[in-house]
């Protein structure tokens, strides 16, 4: 018995008439060009999928080791990759005896557990509504595409002990991609999403990571063994790094029944930003995903690198091949993953935004964006319900004149949760931020200096609109409140708010000194 992905269809794929069909890995590389996305079950996947595509190329390759190899693989045309995948074609077989694809073959059907239940031995029941007499089961292409997504994204678990184990730890660890902002560019078909992601690959110059003894891809090693605190050997050993020891058991073409067991994990203090070239560092942890949180709000992450925060290195190629003029003028992220709490997963994101590739390759141009969403992030402070802010200010006003300041707090907590002002701040930004980021470019001046700076006229302008956006957020948020002396006494801080805000760096200063020489005041009239 044998399913082979290189010749089975398996990877969903959307079409140039936007159906989605499975095809298998060979007619993914011989159609590539004409095919739009992978679209699999959910997004995890199609980032796992996306993930084991990228290493299959730089494995058939060995590269691009630069731009002009970059072009010569582009050229080729999967050819490469095809030839490469008949080669291990062995290797890439569900069912396979000896070595079945991404599974260990010592794993007994006494470790196995219902498919039902896989996301059930997790403290959540978010993923999966099944239960044990149900029946549940899945085909042979939903158990290929499972394999991938568990090994390439999957949260943190307790698992069956691995063959030999009765005792000690057996918590299956985080794969890196979880609770990060994984980033792939989006091109318009398949072929140049593939193409855009693949990152330069020199083992001879340590990129993109160092490279120790021979960097081969888990199909050829096998992906079974006591689990063990590895490191990746090279990028590509990273890309399939055995996270999970998996084996499903089917019967008649369907799987209902699959083993799992912790995998190789990290050696401790080793982080994955060695390797990883999908995800943005800030203090060289990775930019986490919110599901709260509107993803242009991290633009500049994604986009700029400089102190302590280092955009995703994919993104640094990106701009070595805007150079060589390999790109187009715009780009597009297409930013997934999935968030978790512990072992608790929460959901995940799939978002996108297109920028112009000028933001890639100028420093300058991308540190002025960082400063306008700062602007942004600095006036959602009007939201908040500390001392001093509109929500207090109402709160104290809605209270009789002894309430302690702990009952004008907990009042003033309530009303900024209960009265949305934050939300509808937020959504004007959403529909104003894509006009910044396509203005701002055109908005340069070269002084005498030779330096080209940004935004002498979008950002006071995007100051007028986050203050506006602020303004009409905050005084609609409060309409419903009937006692007008209350509503008065918060528009008034709502107004000094603005105003601390859209003050100049001078001003700010001035007003410091001020304050403290008003202090310092104060204190000398007392000690007299």
């Amino acid at each position: 018995m044998s399913f082979n992905l290189v010749n089975q269809p398996w990877i969903p794929v959307m079409t140039p008439d936007f159906h989605v069909k499975e095809i298998s890995l060979v007619e993914l590389f011989q159609t590539w060009e004409s095919l739009r996305e992978i679209q699999a079950d959910n997004p995890p996947t199609t980032l796992a999928i996306y993930r084991l595509l990228l290493a299959i190329l730089h494995r058939a390759y060995h590269g691009p080791s630069n731009e002009d190899h970059w072009e010569e693989i582009f050229k080729d045309n999967g050819q490469g990759a095809i030839a490469d995948l008949n080669k291990w074609r062995d290797r890439f077989d569900l069912l396979h005896t000896d070595h079945p694809f991404m599974q260990d073959p010592v794993l007994p059907l006494e470790k196995a557990v219902p498919i039902y239940a896989l996301h059930t031995m997790s403290t959540c029941q978010v993923f999966s509504h099944e239960h044990e007499w149900s029946g549940y089961s899945i085909s042979l292409p939903q158990a290929a595409r499972l394999l991938v997504r568990l090994q390439g994204v999957d949260i943190t678990s307790l698992r069956a002990f691995y063959v030999g184990q009765s005792s000690g730890n057996r918590s299956a660890v985080n794969t890196p991609t979880i609770n990060a902002a994984n980033v792939l560019v989006r091109g318009s078909t398949l072929k140049q999403t593939l193409m855009l992601n693949l990152m330069r690959y020199d083992p001879a110059a340590d990129m993109p990571s160092a490279v120790t003894g021979e960097d081969l891809p888990a199909w050829e090693t096998g992906y079974g063994g006591k689990p063990k605190k590895a490191r990746p050997q090279g990028y590509i050993s990273y890309l399939t790094f055995p996270w999970r020891r998996l084996r499903l058991f089917p019967e008649n073409g369907e799987v209902s029944q699959l083993a799992i067991t912790m995998g190789n994990s990290l050696p401790d203090q080793v982080s994955p930003q060695k390797w990883e070239c999908g995800v943005a560092y800030r203090e060289n942890k990775p930019v986490r995903l919110s599901l709260s949180k509107q993803i242009w709000r991290n633009a500049d992450a994604f986009l700029l690198t400089a102190e302590k925060q280092h955009r995703p290195r994919i993104v640094d190629w990106l701009a070595d091949l805007k150079l060589e003029d390999l790109v187009d003028y715009v780009v597009t992220f297409q930013i997934s993953g999935l968030s978790a709490d512990k072992a608790k997963p929460l959901g995940w994101s799939w978002e996108q935004f297109s920028a112009p590739i000028r933001y890639v390759t100028d420093a300058d141009l991308s540190q002025t964006l960082k400063i306008a969403i700062a602007m942004a992030e600095e006036h959602k402070r009007i939201f908040g319900s500390f001392q001093g802010s509109p929500y207090y200010a109402l709160a104290k006003e809605l209270n009789p004149p002894n309430a302690s300041n702990k009952a004008i707090s907990q009042q003033a907590d309530r009303l900024a949760a209960n009265l949305n002002g934050a939300i509808q701040y937020w959504a004007t930004l959403d529909r104003a931020f894509p006009k910044l980021l396509h203005a701002l470019p055109q908005d340069s001046h070269t002084g005498a200096d030779g330096i080209t700076r940004y935004g002498f006229k979008e950002l006071p302008a995007w100051t007028q609109t986050v203050q506006t956006a602020a303004r009409n957020a905050f005084t609609e948020s409060i309409a419903s409140i009937r006692n007008y002396q209350a509503r008065a006494a918060a528009l008034r801080t709502l107004e000094l708010k603005l105003a601390d805000l859209r003050a100049s760096p001078e001003e700010k200063e001035a007003k410091k000194a001020k304050a403290a020489a008003k202090r310092k005041a104060k204190l000398q009239a007392s000690a007299n």
